[in-house]
Protein backbone atom coordinates (compact mmCIF):
# COMPACT_ATOMS: atom_id res chain seq x y z
CA UNK A 1 0.00 0.00 0.00
CA UNK A 2 1.83 3.54 -0.75
CA UNK A 3 1.61 6.86 0.35
CA UNK A 4 -0.51 7.60 -3.06
CA UNK A 5 -3.09 4.93 -1.94
CA UNK A 6 -4.12 6.42 1.02
CA UNK A 7 -3.62 10.25 0.19
CA UNK A 8 -6.06 9.07 -2.53
CA UNK A 9 -8.48 7.12 -0.52
CA UNK A 10 -8.62 10.16 1.89
CA UNK A 11 -9.65 12.53 -0.34
CA UNK A 12 -11.98 10.37 -1.54
CA UNK A 13 -13.27 10.33 1.95
CA UNK A 14 -13.23 14.16 2.11
CA UNK A 15 -11.27 14.04 4.78
CA UNK A 16 -8.49 16.42 5.95
CA UNK A 17 -5.12 14.67 7.28
CA UNK A 18 -6.57 15.69 10.58
CA UNK A 19 -9.63 13.76 10.52
CA UNK A 20 -8.00 11.12 8.84
CA UNK A 21 -5.76 10.79 11.30
CA UNK A 22 -8.30 10.85 14.15
CA UNK A 23 -10.25 8.16 12.51
CA UNK A 24 -7.09 5.88 12.33
CA UNK A 25 -6.10 6.81 16.13
CA UNK A 26 -2.66 8.07 14.88
CA UNK A 27 -0.56 11.56 14.91
CA UNK A 28 -1.67 14.14 11.60
CA UNK A 29 2.49 13.87 11.87
CA UNK A 30 2.56 10.09 11.53
CA UNK A 31 0.02 9.83 8.74
CA UNK A 32 1.42 12.70 6.85
CA UNK A 33 5.16 10.85 7.12
CA UNK A 34 2.60 7.67 6.02
CA UNK A 35 1.43 9.79 3.02
CA UNK A 36 4.94 11.08 1.92
CA UNK A 37 6.43 7.54 2.27
CA UNK A 38 8.74 8.83 4.90
CA UNK A 39 7.51 5.53 6.77
CA UNK A 40 5.76 2.35 5.61
CA UNK A 41 2.58 0.89 6.23
CA UNK A 42 2.37 -1.39 9.50
CA UNK A 43 0.91 -4.49 8.78
CA UNK A 44 -1.16 -3.96 11.46
CA UNK A 45 -2.79 -0.99 10.43
CA UNK A 46 -3.42 -2.36 6.99
CA UNK A 47 -7.18 -3.15 7.74
CA UNK A 48 -7.61 -0.55 9.96
CA UNK A 49 -6.69 1.62 6.83
CA UNK A 50 -8.81 -0.32 4.61
CA UNK A 51 -11.92 -0.41 6.43
CA UNK A 52 -11.57 3.18 7.10
CA UNK A 53 -10.34 4.59 3.67
CA UNK A 54 -12.08 1.91 1.45
CA UNK A 55 -9.27 1.27 -0.35
CA UNK A 56 -8.84 -1.85 -2.68
CA UNK A 57 -7.14 -5.12 -1.21
CA UNK A 58 -5.18 -4.72 -3.83
CA UNK A 59 -3.06 -1.72 -1.78
CA UNK A 60 -2.14 -4.34 0.88
CA UNK A 61 1.13 -4.83 0.79
CA UNK A 62 2.60 -8.44 0.46
CA UNK A 63 3.22 -10.23 3.53
CA UNK A 64 6.28 -12.14 1.51
CA UNK A 65 7.37 -15.85 -0.10
CA UNK A 66 8.02 -17.38 3.59
CA UNK A 67 4.58 -16.38 4.84
CA UNK A 68 3.01 -18.68 1.47
CA UNK A 69 2.52 -21.66 3.09
CA UNK A 70 0.92 -20.76 5.78
CA UNK A 71 -1.87 -18.88 4.86
CA UNK A 72 -5.40 -20.14 6.08
CA UNK A 73 -6.91 -19.69 2.04
CA UNK A 74 -10.57 -20.78 2.75
CA UNK A 75 -10.61 -17.33 5.62
CA UNK A 76 -9.03 -14.90 3.02
CA UNK A 77 -11.06 -16.25 0.02
CA UNK A 78 -14.15 -15.45 2.42
CA UNK A 79 -12.59 -12.21 3.34
CA UNK A 80 -11.99 -10.89 -0.22
CA UNK A 81 -15.70 -11.82 -0.99
CA UNK A 82 -15.78 -14.84 -2.85
CA UNK A 83 -19.36 -16.19 -3.04
CA UNK A 84 -18.43 -20.27 -2.79
CA UNK A 85 -17.42 -19.86 1.01
CA UNK A 86 -19.70 -18.41 3.76
CA UNK A 87 -18.87 -14.62 4.33
CA UNK A 88 -16.62 -13.84 6.40
CA UNK A 89 -16.79 -10.35 8.76
CA UNK A 90 -13.12 -10.10 8.98
CA UNK A 91 -11.56 -7.72 6.72
CA UNK A 92 -8.61 -9.21 4.10
CA UNK A 93 -5.11 -9.49 5.36
CA UNK A 94 -3.87 -10.77 1.89
CA UNK A 95 -3.06 -9.06 -1.27
CA UNK A 96 -5.82 -11.16 -3.93
CA UNK A 97 -2.44 -10.78 -5.96
CA UNK A 98 -0.12 -12.52 -3.59
CA UNK A 99 -2.85 -14.90 -2.22
CA UNK A 100 -3.17 -16.36 -5.63
CA UNK A 101 0.41 -16.98 -5.84
CA UNK A 102 -0.02 -18.53 -2.56
CA UNK A 103 -2.32 -20.97 -3.38
CA UNK A 104 -0.76 -21.70 -6.72
CA UNK A 105 2.38 -22.62 -4.77
CA UNK A 106 0.91 -25.20 -3.03
CA UNK A 107 1.74 -28.76 -3.47
CA UNK A 108 -2.47 -30.13 -2.76
CA UNK A 109 -5.45 -27.73 -2.44
CA UNK A 110 -8.46 -29.07 -1.59
CA UNK A 111 -10.72 -28.86 -4.54
CA UNK A 112 -13.37 -25.90 -3.90
CA UNK A 113 -9.84 -24.05 -2.92
CA UNK A 114 -8.71 -24.76 -6.48
CA UNK A 115 -12.08 -23.79 -8.16
CA UNK A 116 -12.10 -20.08 -6.37
CA UNK A 117 -8.66 -19.31 -7.79
CA UNK A 118 -10.14 -18.46 -11.12
CA UNK A 119 -13.03 -15.94 -9.44
CA UNK A 120 -10.28 -14.24 -7.52
CA UNK A 121 -7.93 -13.54 -10.81
CA UNK A 122 -11.52 -12.41 -12.40
CA UNK A 123 -12.44 -10.43 -9.42
CA UNK A 124 -9.53 -8.44 -9.04
CA UNK A 125 -7.89 -8.60 -12.80
CA UNK A 126 -6.80 -5.24 -11.82
CA UNK A 127 -3.98 -6.67 -10.06
CA UNK A 128 -0.22 -5.65 -11.17
CA UNK A 129 -0.13 -8.88 -13.48
CA UNK A 130 3.74 -8.26 -14.25
CA UNK A 131 4.95 -8.58 -10.64
CA UNK A 132 2.65 -11.96 -10.55
CA UNK A 133 3.62 -13.15 -13.63
CA UNK A 134 7.15 -12.54 -12.62
CA UNK A 135 6.84 -14.21 -9.53
CA UNK A 136 5.01 -17.19 -11.11
CA UNK A 137 8.17 -17.98 -13.45
CA UNK A 138 10.23 -18.13 -9.90
CA UNK A 139 8.89 -20.66 -8.58
CA UNK A 140 7.65 -22.33 -11.95
CA UNK A 141 3.86 -21.53 -11.84
CA UNK A 142 2.98 -20.07 -14.92
CA UNK A 143 1.37 -23.36 -16.08
CA UNK A 144 -0.70 -23.26 -13.14
CA UNK A 145 -1.10 -19.38 -13.35
CA UNK A 146 -1.77 -19.58 -17.27
CA UNK A 147 -4.88 -22.21 -16.47
CA UNK A 148 -6.29 -19.98 -13.72
CA UNK A 149 -6.44 -16.69 -16.28
CA UNK A 150 -7.59 -18.98 -19.15
CA UNK A 151 -10.58 -20.55 -16.99
CA UNK A 152 -10.93 -16.79 -15.66
CA UNK A 153 -11.24 -15.27 -19.02
CA UNK A 154 -13.20 -18.43 -20.34
CA UNK A 155 -15.89 -16.39 -17.90
CA UNK A 156 -15.80 -13.33 -19.92
CA UNK A 157 -16.31 -14.84 -23.48
CA UNK A 158 -19.83 -13.12 -23.04
CA UNK A 159 -18.45 -9.95 -21.74
CA UNK A 160 -16.74 -6.77 -23.38
CA UNK A 161 -14.91 -4.59 -21.42
CA UNK A 162 -11.64 -4.21 -19.28
CA UNK A 163 -11.47 -7.82 -17.95
CA UNK A 164 -12.04 -9.69 -21.09
CA UNK A 165 -8.77 -7.50 -23.00
CA UNK A 166 -6.84 -7.36 -19.76
CA UNK A 167 -6.78 -11.56 -19.33
CA UNK A 168 -6.36 -12.05 -23.04
CA UNK A 169 -3.13 -9.83 -22.25
CA UNK A 170 -1.68 -11.79 -19.52
CA UNK A 171 -2.56 -15.15 -21.82
CA UNK A 172 -0.17 -14.10 -24.35
CA UNK A 173 2.62 -12.90 -21.99
CA UNK A 174 2.72 -16.33 -19.89
CA UNK A 175 2.90 -18.72 -22.88
CA UNK A 176 6.06 -18.07 -24.22
CA UNK A 177 7.55 -19.29 -20.77
CA UNK A 178 5.01 -22.59 -20.08
CA UNK A 179 7.18 -25.46 -18.70
CA UNK A 180 6.89 -28.61 -21.38
CA UNK A 181 6.57 -30.98 -18.25
CA UNK A 182 3.35 -32.53 -17.39
CA UNK A 183 1.95 -30.96 -14.24
CA UNK A 184 -0.81 -30.83 -11.77
CA UNK A 185 -3.35 -28.27 -11.03
CA UNK A 186 -2.12 -28.53 -7.64
CA UNK A 187 -2.78 -31.99 -6.83
CA UNK A 188 0.60 -33.64 -6.41
CA UNK A 189 -1.12 -36.50 -4.25
CA UNK A 190 -3.22 -38.07 -7.23
CA UNK A 191 -2.73 -41.57 -7.58
CA UNK A 192 -1.12 -43.27 -10.68
CA UNK A 193 -4.98 -44.03 -11.79
CA UNK A 194 -5.98 -40.78 -11.14
CA UNK A 195 -3.16 -39.51 -13.34
CA UNK A 196 -3.58 -42.32 -16.51
CA UNK A 197 -7.07 -41.28 -16.33
CA UNK A 198 -6.62 -37.52 -16.51
CA UNK A 199 -4.17 -37.82 -19.73
CA UNK A 200 -7.11 -38.58 -21.57
CA UNK A 201 -9.97 -36.77 -19.83
CA UNK A 202 -8.44 -33.21 -18.75
CA UNK A 203 -10.03 -30.35 -19.68
CA UNK A 204 -9.29 -28.27 -22.79
CA UNK A 205 -7.95 -25.50 -20.98
CA UNK A 206 -5.46 -28.02 -18.36
CA UNK A 207 -3.57 -29.54 -21.76
CA UNK A 208 -3.19 -26.12 -23.69
CA UNK A 209 -1.33 -25.23 -20.38
CA UNK A 210 0.30 -29.29 -20.30
CA UNK A 211 -1.26 -29.58 -16.64
CA UNK A 212 -3.49 -32.71 -15.47
CA UNK A 213 -7.18 -31.24 -14.31
CA UNK A 214 -10.78 -31.89 -15.13
CA UNK A 215 -11.03 -28.16 -14.13
CA UNK A 216 -13.42 -26.49 -16.60
CA UNK A 217 -15.66 -23.26 -16.77
CA UNK A 218 -18.48 -25.26 -15.97
CA UNK A 219 -17.20 -26.49 -12.55
CA UNK A 220 -16.92 -22.81 -11.24
CA UNK A 221 -20.28 -21.74 -10.55
CA UNK A 222 -19.61 -18.99 -8.36
CA UNK A 223 -17.41 -17.36 -10.74
CA UNK A 224 -19.49 -17.57 -13.34
CA UNK A 225 -22.63 -16.13 -11.69
CA UNK A 226 -21.34 -12.45 -11.40
CA UNK A 227 -20.47 -12.25 -14.63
Amino acid sequence: MTGHDLREGRKRRGWTQQEAARRLRVSQGYLSMLERERRSLPGNMAGAVLKTFEVSPLALPFHGESAWAGVKLVEELSALGYPGFARSRRRANWNPAELLLAALSWPNLERRVAEALPWLALTYYKMEWRLVIRKAKLHDLQNRLGLVVTLARRLTERQTGDSSAQLILVEGRLRPSMLAKTGTFCHENMTQAERRWLVENSSVPAKQWNLLSDLSPEHLPHAEWKY
